[in-house]
């Protein structure tokens, strides 16, 4: 397929900088190992673990670059003897942190522990009800250990954030979710897409079809009207936009959640995995070079450094049809990463796209933009759709 460059040749070099949030992946070692899991993570102590010198490096280096918010992820962050000293430096540090958890080892105390150290927000993932959740978790027992969590968490006063990710098996039931997760006093719901990244590649036909996508979210919408308290805030990913939302005008905006390659315009956000690579969208972990290793170079000189951004600017370039299409000033080609996964090629049409979205009736966004279900705010970052008006 021809290829051609969008004239930034001139602009390459490092995008701006405005770090907001930093996921860090503590740990790649995991008590569970789902099948969908982007980090492919699983129980093995052979996965590798960031130290706490360097976690509290990256730590130091992040509050100096003005960031906001830390989560804590992994793996497992739970597995971790020393995550309450590390939730401790984080506190320090000024930072607005949360805990990214499958909730099987946050008992009372160890919650009570985290709490006592500075923590909190927790998210707590779910996907189901007992057999479409544990199906998902490859794990007969989870359901119930993960639901005590989440109880004992709004107990104990936390901000409790639970996730589904929700894929072909789980979807219809989802929505169904929300009266209980009410009743427990959760303060956000988020469902994301099951995006084929780590072992997702291995299920792709997990992947919700887009007019499923779209009944789903007026199901969550409906959901909502009725069940939902005011203190309790609904989030879906958006994954596709619609023609008879065009008329939005500018869809997108610049870093996460601004289409694929949104942090060329400005890096607000990146993941740094176990092992100290660095990248600037999940859905690259497993398929591109990362901007760096934080256990060879501090993490603003890889970020603020030209040469770490020379292949993302490589994936500036579109293909022929993406070129002639109205929606590319929006879409600016799609996912990159999905086409690599699904064509192995970084240029094909994204999977999503027949090449003709009028025709098809939508065009595919950033898996990372989302929006919230009763305001229709959208943003690449939770924090930003909650409790707010559209704009």
């Amino acid at each position: 397929m021809f290829r051609s460059s969008i004239g930034l040749l001139e602009q390459q070099g490092a995008p701006l900088v405005n770090l907001r949030e930093i996921d860090i992946n503590v740990t790649n070692t995991c008590n569970l190992e789902c099948i969908y899991c982007s980090y492919s993570s699983r129980p093995a102590k052979s996965e590798p673990s960031l130290s706490r010198q360097s976690i509290c490096k990256i730590l130091d280096e992040a509050a100096e670059m003005g960031n906001k918010a830390v989560h804590f992820s992994g793996g497992e962050p739970a597995l971790r003897s020393d995550m309450h000293e590390l939730i401790a430096y984080g506190a320090s540090c000024g930072f607005k942190m949360r805990l990214l958890s499958n909730g099987t080892l946050l008992s009372r105390p160890a919650l009570q522990e985290l709490w006592n150290s500075g923590l909190r927000q927790v998210m707590i993932s779910l996907d189901g009800f007992e057999c479409n959740h544990n199906l998902h978790r490859s794990n007969s027992g989870a359901y119930a250990k993960t639901i005590q969590a989440i109880e004992n968490a709004a107990l104990l006063g936390y901000d409790v954030r639970v996730n589904s990710v929700a894929t072909t098996l789980n979807v219809d039931e989802i929505p169904h979710l929300l009266p209980v997760l009410a009743d427990m006093r959760v303060k956000t719901f988020s469902v994301f897409y099951c995006v084929p990244v780590g072992r997702g590649r291995d299920v792709l036909d997990l992947m919700v079809p887009p007019t499923r996508w779209r009944q789903f979210i007026h199901e969550m919408r409906a959901m909502v009207e009725i069940h939902a308290p005011e203190h309790m805030e609904v989030t879906v990913e958006k994954v596709f936009v619609w023609a008879d939302e065009w008329v939005d005008g500018n869809l997108l905006q610049s870093g996460r959640g601004g289409s694929c390659l949104g942090f060329l315009d400005e890096c607000n956000y990146v993941n740094i995995l176990a092992d100290g690579r660095v990248y600037p969208c999940v859905c690259f972990i497993d398929q591109a070079p990362p901007l760096g290793n934080i256990l060879a170079r501090p993490l603003s000189e890889i970020l603020h450094d030209a040469a770490s951004w020379a292949f993302y600017w490589s994936l500036a370039a579109t293909n022929s049809t993406c070129k002639t299409c109205f929606l590319l000033p929006q879409c600016r080609g799609g996912s990159r990463a999905l086409s690599k996964i699904v064509a192995e090629d970084w240029f094909a049409i994204d999977p999503r796209c027949s090449g003709h979205p009028q025709a098809q009736g939508f065009m595919p966004v950033c898996f990372m933009l989302r929006e919230n279900v009763t305001t229709g705010t959208r943003s690449g970052f939770a924090e930003q759709v909650l409790a707010e008006t559209v704009k």
